[in-house]
């Protein structure tokens, strides 16, 4: 008997490919020997899922609805019918990706550095070298093992430079950007290098040190599109990425940002990426119980115990406000994604970062995605995991104050940390600090270094 097998493209939705096979062996119905169509797993599912099945014809020429010798009509993909899905299951990892780029946070200080260690099927692949990466390297034996010939390099290219005064900072810009440059070979996405947090209150050298790091990326021939500026979002910094974006074409990612102020901010500066960090709010929230969480609800502190979450109600709300107001320009990333639940609460944002162990606990879930009951299957299958952020949702969104709206550019510095509210301006606070500890406790390792080379 010829065989006929019918499929569905995958698509971006989660429509999984489908398959039924007929043909020698298997159980007989109506004179025909009927086999259903195997998967060997997951690993077979998400390769159909890939490629998408199509529609294979035996060559007798079985045509869509043909009748057969025996009088059964044979049965073919159509707009009324879908073959039940050879397809397992799949996972909330998977239904998740459906509607955000999921980044995978791997830290590059593993035993081995290479595209397996940041690959994955559902993940995108990138990697962010900053001071606390570098000084993580520079104490691990595994980690400066395997970045030795890039700090060695940067050693010697200071030895040539005539900056003599400026030694160690140029050894660290060098040395980011050779363990940079090397990453960049190892992912799929972006690599983001850190700006010195230490002059944060200086526009001007802000710029400054995003050109040299670029013209040091140009001498290492990598690709300025898959460089991002890793700039902390205070008020000079912000002030300099509108400059590096607008005047040089350079792609800058804001970064602590834990206020709205600052987001909307940054989307006025037109930043390439602006990353919020959900766990940080919501901690310092729970540390602080007589602040307000929603303006429009009770105060915790009469007795009334909220259960809305700081950190996710500021993402929903930078999210309205980017495309309600600023739609086709930045980019939300989400981070500090404490758990599974976490990153489901911000489904639909542009990026979530999530670490290995959140990765394994979605992937290990199943979902009802791919799911049928044996009879049919359709192309639209439920999921566990839903979109929290849509373009539609935020076009329905309340609407935002007239002082909300107003330009936080043109704001002095004072007046600009005023509004981003006491829990902004004490994580930023915090956070530049722990930034510039790291940076001051690599300058004199590198000093050593320099040295014991000599």
């Amino acid at each position: 008997m010829a065989s006929v097998t019918s499929g569905v493209a995958a698509n971006r939705t989660g429509a999984s490919g489908f398959g039924l096979r007929l043909g020698v062996g298997g159980r007989k119905q109506n004179g025909l020997r009927w086999r259903a169509g195997s998967s060997s797993g997951g690993s077979r599912a998400r390769a159909w899922k890939r490629r998408g099945a199509k529609a294979a014809w035996s060559k007798r020429g079985l045509e869509n609805g043909a009748v057969s010798r025996t009088g059964l009509t044979t049965i073919a993909a159509s707009a009324f019918y879908d073959a039940p899905s050879n397809i397992s299951g799949g996972t909330e990892l998977e239904s998740l990706a459906r509607w955000s780029t999921l980044v995978r946070n791997t830290p590059i200080t593993s035993q081995t550095i290479d595209a397996d260690s940041f690959g994955h099927e559902v993940c995108a692949s990138a990697a962010a070298v900053t001071s606390r990466t570098l000084l993580r390297i520079l104490t691990n034996p595994v980690g400066l093992r395997q970045f030795e010939q890039q700090i060695t390099s940067a050693l010697a290219y200071v030895d040539t430079s005539p900056e003599q005064e400026n030694l160690r900072h140029c050894t660290l810009d060098k040395a980011m950007v050779n363990v940079a440059s090397l990453l960049v070979d190892q992912v799929q996405g972006r690599v983001s290098i850190e700006v010195d947090s230490r002059s944060t209150d200086n526009e001007e050298q802000i710029i400054q040190q995003v050109l040299y790091l670029s013209r040091l990326f140009d001498e290492n021939r990598v690709n300025k599109d898959r460089i991002l500026y890793r700039i902390p979002a205070t008020y000079y910094g912000i002030k300099a990425c509108k400059i590096l974006e607008s005047e040089h074409n350079i792609s800058t990612l804001m970064t602590l940002v834990c206020s709205f102020a600052q987001f909307a901010a940054c989307v006025e500066a037109k930043a390439s990426v602006v990353q919020l960090y959900v766990g940080r709010v919501r901690d310092w929230f729970r540390k602080h119980p007589n602040a307000v969480r929603d303006v429009h609800g009770p105060r915790e502190d009469s007795g009334f115990v909220s259960e809305r979450d700081p950190g996710v109600d500021l993402v929903q709300k930078c999210y309205n406000f980017m495309h309600k107001h600023h739609p086709n320009g930045s980019k939300l990333m989400v981070g500090d994604i404490r758990s599974k639940e976490d990153a489901q609460a911000v489904a639909g944002s542009d990026f979530i970062v999530l670490t290995s162990k959140i990765i394994k606990q979605l992937d290990s879930s199943p979902s009802t995605q791919g799911y049928n009951d044996g009879l049919r299957a359709v192309n639209e299958y439920p999921s566990e995991i839903e979109a929290k952020l849509t373009p539609e949702m935020a076009a329905a969104s309340p609407a935002f104050s007239k002082q909300e709206l107003g330009s936080y550019l043109s704001l002095d510095e004072k007046m600009f940390e005023e509004a981003l509210g006491p829990s902004g301006r004490e994580l930023l606070e915090i956070s530049l600090k722990r930034y510039q500890d790291s940076m001051d406790q690599l300058e004199p390792y590198f000093t050593r270094i320099a040295i014991s080379n000599q």
